[in-house]
């Protein structure tokens, strides 16, 4: 097939994604369309660049709900390009044309053909007053506070008012990032006109939903691990679904930032929430009936996981808890491994297997053995790091094969790190447990490594299905959407896109071979 004319445009979410293999130095800009249907102001055509995040219009000034084949991309992100036929007014306001029968708001413009656009304020959006009727907490833009107050009674001066999420703020007067929420203010002394219409929440129940992080976050699996990918405050995500994973509310990403089916991300970790407001999709679960419950016989003192015990820590003859392992801790202080619980609601207690008269519940089995308790407090001796020594030296052959270049990218990135964990405890004072464990997880990431090529009959005349498993092969290693991979020239050209609409042409030969 030929390289359609469309791969040469960048989609909204070919601009927010990333490749690992693609330069991304290179400007993008976005074709425009030669016709538009709204008044035209001027027919002069050139470049706008994007200063703040900008919704797509359609040709009467409403929001677009899908552009370019997906409701993604109805989103720009602020700083990217995009080329323009002319700029119009539709119901009073100034749009730019971009083509498709799709405009964006002036508003959100900050450069023309290269020149930064002035600002002006709008007049009626002047100081007004107002008395706050309770005692009010001062907000950022994001809707966090640091707890300060302005006093009930208090006449104050606001500029400016703003939705953040759901709720109506006014900013303080000559404060760049100082609001109150408006319900906490009394009848103000004029008007204040919405400082930009797009921070209004939408009521669409069709549009996409998207949070916005108030906390770093790390990311979850479905059964609420941690992958301890790290997610910032401010992100904007799309997500498709909440629910209750353990005690805990979870949305899961739908995002094509973040490829993947399950990854989950804590709903206490969230703030501003737009578009369509989804509902728990399961119930709240009960207390885990496997939980276990210990009963002490004596009264008994709590250990750490050094086996040191803590004297400001002590249980009663009677006391129940509830525990969650059962492991061996090498005691010094008698010189033997000791069996432990650990305590649930300690992140560092344990109490002995001895003080314990009744358990309740799910058997717990222990976690280790008292062989691997007391390695864990023996320094590895140059014999004992050889193992991972040995594992270390092979890291360049590993990296130089198939198996590594050619598996996902979480796949690689697990291996990479193991390998750096292990770097880290072959040059430094390490137990002989942290060199095994260090070793056990090598091991381990080295044998999920599954990449291999897709066995064709002739690299030259490839079949649709051929060039179909060589394009899924691409985007599972680089981390993409297959859209962005594009075969042309009768299967004998293969380039993917970046995110800033930059092509490279790939070898077909690194992802597909005749070797059966």
């Amino acid at each position: 097939m030929k390289l359609s004319h469309k791969l040469m445009m960048v989609s909204t979410a070919a601009l927010i994604g990333v490749s690992p293999v693609i330069s991304t130095s290179q400007a993008v800009t976005v074709q425009a369309a030669k016709k538009a249907t709204a008044k035209k102001k001027t027919s002069k055509k050139g470049t706008i660049k994007l200063s703040r995040n900008a919704y797509v219009y359609d040709k009467d000034g409403k929001r677009l709900k899908t552009y370019m084949g997906s409701a993604k991309n109805t989103k720009i992100v602020k700083g990217i390009t995009l080329n323009y036929r002319s700029k119009v007014t539709i119901s009073g306001k100034d749009y730019y044309d971009i083509g498709n029968g799709a405009f964006v708001k002036a508003a959100n413009v900050g450069y023309v053909d290269g020149k930064k656009v002035g600002k002006t304020t709008p007049a009626a959006n002047t100081a007004v007053t107002g008395k706050i009727k309770h005692n009010a907490y001062i907000y950022d833009a994001k809707g966090k506070t640091n707890k300060k107050k302005i006093k009930k009674g208090q006449t104050v001066s606001f500029d400016q008012s703003i939705h953040i999420g759901k709720k109506l703020y006014y900013r303080i007067s000559g404060q760049d990032n100082q609001f109150i929420k408006a319900a906490n203010v009394g009848k103000l002394s004029g008007k204040l006109k919405p400082a930009d219409t797009d921070n209004t929440p939408s009521d669409n129940q069709n549009d996409p939903t998207v949070i916005t992080l108030s906390h770093n976050a790390y990311i979850y699996d479905g059964e609420g691990h941690s992958t301890k990918k790290l997610l910032r405050t401010g992100q904007q995500i799309q997500v498709d679904k909440l629910q209750y994973i353990g005690s805990k509310l979870y949305y899961r990403i739908s995002d094509s930032n973040y490829p993947g089916t399950d990854q989950w991300v804590k709903k206490n970790n969230v703030g501003v929430i737009t578009g369509k407001q989804l509902k728990p999709a399961n119930s709240k679960p009960e207390q885990d009936p496997n939980s276990t419950l210990v009963t002490l016989a004596r009264d008994a003192n709590v250990y750490n996981d050094k086996g040191v015990l803590q004297t400001t820590k002590t249980f009663a003859k009677g006391h129940t808890a509830r525990v969650s392992e059962l492991r061996y801790i090498w005691v010094e202080a008698e010189n033997k491994a000791v069996l432990f619980y650990k305590l649930q609601s300690d992140k560092n207690g344990f109490i002995k297997e001895d003080d314990v008269s009744t358990i309740s519940g799910q058997k717990l089995t222990p976690v280790n053995t008292p062989e691997s308790a007391k390695n864990a407090t023996v320094n590895a001796a140059a014999s004992d790091k050889k193992a991972l020594q040995d594992l270390l030296n092979q890291d360049a052959t590993v990296k130089a094969s198939d198996a590594y270049k050619l598996s996902a990218k979480s796949l690689r990135d697990a291996y990479d790190a193991a390998i750096t964990t292990g770097n880290q405890i072959n040059s430094a004072g390490s137990t002989i447990a942290q060199v095994n464990d260090a070793v056990s997880k090598i091991n381990t990431a080295k044998a999920a490594l599954n990449g291999k090529k897709v066995v064709v009959a002739d690299l030259k005349n490839l079949t649709s299905t051929e060039a179909d498993q060589i394009v899924q092969l691409i985007a599972t290693v680089n981390g993409v959407d297959k859209s962005a991979i594009q075969f042309s020239n009768n299967n004998t050209v293969l380039t993917i896109t970046s995110a800033n609409g930059f092509q490279q042409v790939l070898n077909i030969s690194d992802y597909a071979t005749t070797n059966k």
